[in-house]
């Protein structure tokens, strides 16, 4: 099925009041694709349909929207780290990540608790996310986060993460 194809059946499910196909679709004009326009205020409206409804992945791409102030939304890193938290808490890949980055960062109104990321980023690893693989691989390689300092299990992390098309574990230096 070519993207075309794949946006014409999201909009079809979308307008039905389908989150997943809400995702779908908001992703597609968020990236411009299946021959529709880059519209990051459709994507973010679409985004908060599906959020709305309990969706994971709407939570976590309105979350996005929120961290980077687009879609016509304010930057609201509090606001984002309640939706990653309703996604991560689903057990949502990507929202255990972002919510991870903000534990790490001790943002969006969270503390810093470096244990708490390094959790969030092990469930997300254990579910294949290349991102949450080398960030854990980085707590794994500085012994972060409650970790021990373990260059074997970081060099295994990365490796994993740049098998998936991490570009920044492709390109670093063993």
């Amino acid at each position: 099925m070519d993207d075309r194809e794949a946006a014409r059946l999201y909009k079809l499910a979308a307008d039905l009041g389908d989150a997943r196909a809400q995702v779908g679709l908001g992703f597609f004009y968020a990236m411009g694709r299946g021959g529709l326009p880059k519209d990051d205020h459709e994507a973010a409206r679409l985004f908060k349909l599906a959020a709305d409804q309990g969706d994971p992945g709407g939570q976590d791409n309105l979350g996005i929207c929120y961290v980077t102030g687009r879609g016509g939304l304010p930057k609201d890193e509090r606001e984002a780290a309640r939706l990653f938290k309703l996604a991560a808490d689903q057990g949502n890949a990507h929202g255990q990540v972002n919510l991870g980055v903000l534990y790490e960062m001790g943002a969006g109104g969270l503390p810093k608790d470096e244990c708490e990321a390094a959790r969030l980023f092990k469930l997300a690893a254990e579910q294949g996310n290349a991102q949450a693989q080398a960030n854990l691989g980085t707590f794994y390689r500085d012994g972060r986060g409650g970790l021990p300092k373990d260059e074997r299990e970081a060099d295994r992390l990365f490796k994993l993460a740049a098998d998936q098309g991490n570009t920044d574990m492709q390109t670093r230096q063993i």
